[in-house]
This record gives C-alpha cells, sequence and structure tokens, in this order.
C-alpha cells in the first residue's frame, strides 16, 4: 500500500546557520513519501548555496516576500501531500515524527489536525525543556494557552479547503490564529503523546523582545474568537473570568499541572520562537 504522500513546508529568510539542519530532519525520516517545498523570502546570507546543494531533494523558490504568513501561504498552495504542515528555517523533526503522523491520521479519520509533543532547544541543538502538551481544549486555547506547538502539529489538505489559509496581515500570532479559526468551526483535533519537533531558541527570532506589537495582535486574535457560548459550566466560567483578572501565568500553569502533571520551568533565556523571521 503507498504510503499517505506529507508536504512539509519551510519558510525561510537569512537562516542559513540552520537551513541544513532542517532539511536534513525532514530527510532523516526516511518516509517513502515526501514533499519538501522551501520557500525563501530572499535571502542574501548562505541559503541558496544550501538550497543548490539539496535542490534534488526538495523544491524551492528564492523571491521577496509580505512575511511568513505568505511564504507558508505560498507553499502550502503549491504542496500536493494528503496530509500537510509547515516547518520553519531554523526548527528541526525528531526520528520517526512522519510515520507516526500517517499512521495516527490512517487510525483516526475523523481528526482534522494532531499536534505532539516538543522540545525547545538551544543554538547547538541541546535540549533545554521538553514539552508534553494536553488534551484539546478550545476554552484554554482561547485564553492566551497556545499549547499547539507549531513546529508539532500536522493537518488534513481538506483543512485549507474548509478553513481557508493563513491570515497574511499576521507576524505574531499566525499559527494561534489558524488554530482557533478551525477548531471555532468544528474542526477536530488531537493530541499525539509523542516527542515529534524541536523549536530552536537563538537570538535571531522576532519574539525574543516580546515587542508590544506581539501582544497587540494576540489581543486582536482573541477578540476576534471571543464568545460566551464557549463555557461549559459556571465553574468553568468562574475559572476563565479569573485569568482575565491577576495571576494569568500561575493559573494557566496550574491548568497544566491539573491535565499532564507537569509545569513549565524555561531557562533565564526563554522566548517562545514560533516564527522563521
Amino acid at each position: 500500500m503507498t504510503a499517505t504522500a506529507i508536504s512539509i513546508i519551510t519558510p525561510s529568510f537569512n537562516q542559513g546557520g540552520y537551513l541544513e539542519s532542517t532539511i536534513q530532519s525532514v530527510l532523516a525520516q526516511n518516509y517513502p513519501n515526501t514533499e519538501h517545498i522551501i520557500i525563501d523570502g530572499g535571502s542574501t546570507d548562505g541559503t541558496l548555496a544550501i538550497l543548490q546543494q539539496y535542490s534534488q531533494c526538495l523544491t524551492w523558490l528564492s523571491e521577496p516576500d509580505e512575511g511568513q504568513a505568505q511564504a507558508i501561504n505560498k507553499g502550502l498552495r503549491q504542496a500536493g501531500g494528503e496530509i500537510v504542515a509547515w516547518l520553519n528555517s531554523d526548527d528541526i523533526y525528531w526520528p520517526g515524527a512522519l510515520p507516526a503522523v500517517a499512521d495516527f491520521f490512517n487510525a483516526h479519520p475523523a481528526i482534522d489536525i494532531i499536534y505532539g509533543d516538543y522540545d525547545l532547544i538551544d543554538e547547538q541543538g541541546k535540549i533545554l525543556l521538553r514539552k508534553r502538551e494536553i488534551p484539546f481544549d478550545y476554552n484554554i486555547l482561547l485564553y492566551g494557552l497556545n499549547y499547539i506547538g507549531q513546529p508539532a502539529t500536522f493537518f488534513r489538505r481538506g483543512v485549507l479547503e474548509r478553513f481557508g489559509y493563513l491570515d497574511e496581515n499576521l507576524h505574531y500570532g499566525l499559527d494561534w490564529e489558524y488554530w482557533l479559526r478551525v477548531a471555532s468551526g468544528g474542526g477536530q483535533f488531537a493530541h499525539l503523546p509523542r516527542y515529534l519537533a524541536a523549536t530552536r531558541i537563538h537570538t535571531a527570532a522576532k519574539t525574543i523582545v516580546a515587542p508590544p506589537q506581539m501582544y497587540a495582535e494576540h489581543r486582536a486574535i482573541q477578540s476576534r474568537y471571543w464568545t460566551a457560548r464557549r463555557f461549559e459550566s459556571p465553574r468553568w466560567q468562574r475559572f476563565y473570568a479569573s485569568l482575565l483578572r491577576t495571576g494569568y501565568r500561575a493559573k494557566r500553569q496550574l491548568k497544566k499541572l491539573l491535565l499532564r502533571r507537569t509545569i513549565d520551568f524555561p531557562p533565564a533565556n526563554w522566548v517562545m520562537n514560533s516564527t522563521r523571521r
């Protein structure tokens, strides 16, 4: 039986120092039906030489673009796989990720999006923090805890046909907005309890200084999907209301503790790198 086709999109811009590790992590999957598409934004470092070196193993394009979301959408529109995902040019897959994803989708035909566990790694690839995630809960996602690790997330191609592509006006919360959009429209999510990927922390990541624009964008996304009907009971309503008042970070970690029996303790220089830029 032919293996389910998987398309991986990698948006890239001046990440030549990490891009080859990203490419090699896809090749190391040894998955027989993989399509890897790299959309580069016109890099001026050593990226083009790397792309030319691996041109027989992947499809690539290098031209100026309007940002990460537009680059990903370009790749998604070219993709032919039944399962699609994007992997940023400084992140990697762990061995066996793609076969595990294909098997899970084949065994769960009603699921639209799956997300696995993932690691935070430093510039040299050393694991700083292991992120074991929680079962899907729309309310927790809505109230600012984006526990769906983008590098470890995969979805069926039909999701794009039903819910559209990434919002190209977003630069920080583009993945979070997409999960909310799909979930609010009835898309089905599932957690695959396996470490699938790693996201890299480094000083070139645009979120490292947490600019005010990022928080403003997150607030706008949350307002877009705000709906009181999502509350399941008065107890939940009180809990989520308390998140808006005080102790927000402590309470979200408490929720993680209740659901998965662990709390995240990041290193001092931690920042969630969910971007290629």
